[in-house]
């Protein structure tokens, strides 16, 4: 089976343009499958990877990545759009992808909607977040064949820098949150009821304060455009663009 090296993807259809932010670890591929849907139903679909992202180096997300350096890619992404000739714009965002997404809605007023998946605002902690964050590494390092001793090594450097930038994401997360009751526009919320990296409770704070929102939950956990819930919020999605 061939892997698909990961790399952004701009699918040009039509006028309406579709922005899809991935996760912290994850890349543009776990956004291809809800691309390829929207492509099929006539919207252009850019997502862009996130600096850091996509490589054979865990390291490489905390030493190259940072929230302001991810800002400012989304709002790259729109400036791409619209150089393409893009007219209307809406986006949606996986776990870290949701924390900017919803920062597009409330700073951007070229965006019209969108919404999140796996949602990490108004999160208590990250603790899951940095107990995947490490297995995920540990996982990276085993399929490139490092021996236990490097391992050990890289996992150290990796342990010693993963709380900065968690509290990073964490105080644009509090900023994103802060604003979140004055959010005006169309808001989709796609949550998994046991999604193991964020406490699905939360889902329904954000929807109480967002004066537009629609809750949708998905027996499924948290990586919700490729489990086995991706069909079904594809289809709340398409809903959702329409009836909006």
């Amino acid at each position: 089976m061939k892997i698909l090296q990961p790399k952004p993807f701009f699918f040009n259809k039509g006028k309406k343009a579709i922005i899809l932010l991935h996760s912290f670890s994850g890349t543009p591929n776990d956004m291809r499958l809800m691309g390829r849907m929207f492509e099929r139903n006539d919207y252009s679909v850019y997502a862009p990877m996130f600096a850091g992202h996509g490589t054979s180096e865990p390291l490489d997300i905390l030493e190259k990545g940072h929230p302001d350096i991810w800002w400012q890619q989304v709002l790259d992404a729109i400036e791409f759009l619209k150089q393409e000739g893009k007219d209307e714009f809406y986006i949606f965002g996986l776990s870290l992808g949701a924390i900017f997404a919803t920062k597009a809605l409330e700073n951007c007023p070229e965006v019209k909607l969108g919404g999140v998946f796996g949602s990490p605002l108004y999160a208590d902690t990250y603790k899951n977040v940095k107990k995947a964050f490490l297995t995920y590494a540990r996982k990276v390092y085993e399929i490139h064949d490092l021996d236990e001793v490097e391992i050990a090594q890289k996992m150290r450097v990796v342990g010693s820098k993963i709380d900065l930038m968690l509290t990073n994401i964490n105080k644009t997360a509090d900023t994103v949150s802060n604003e979140l009751p004055e959010l005006k526009k169309p808001y989709f919320i796609g949550q998994g009821t046991t999604d193991e990296l964020v406490d699905p409770d939360k889902a329904e704070l954000v929807a109480k304060d967002v004066k537009k929102s629609e809750l949708h939950w998905y027996e499924a956990g948290h990586v919700l455009t490729i489990n086995h819930a991706h069909k079904q919020l594809e289809s709340d999605l398409l809903k959702f663009l329409e009836n909006n």
